[in-house]
């Protein structure tokens, strides 16, 4: 996520908005505090969607996913090796 101060915003608005435009969030601050964020657009759904939604039968995302997902934990086991140990267990 870019960090951007007010004043800096309004020299460089346009290739700020090209970033989000990419995908990026904006933040931005007044003398170092978070004040608003400029994010990414949601895509209008489709016709065929909005049915889908209006007969009950797909229920839209309540909020948007995580741009950036969390980062898997490192247990200082494989995969593999945790599996292997799990159906060990199971005998």
């Amino acid at each position: 996520m870019r960090e951007i101060e007010v004043r800096e915003l309004k020299a460089e608005l346009d290739s700020v908005l090209r970033e989000v435009e990419g995908g990026e969030t904006a933040r931005i601050t007044s003398d170092g505090r978070p004040v608003a964020e400029i994010v990414p657009a949601m895509p209008e759904r489709s016709e065929a969607m909005k049915k889908l939604i209006a007969e009950g039968r797909v229920t839209p995302a309540s909020r948007p996913l995580p741009m950036n997902p969390p980062s898997p934990r490192n247990t200082g086991r494989s995969a593999s090796a945790f599996i292997l140990a799990e159906r060990e267990e199971e005998r």
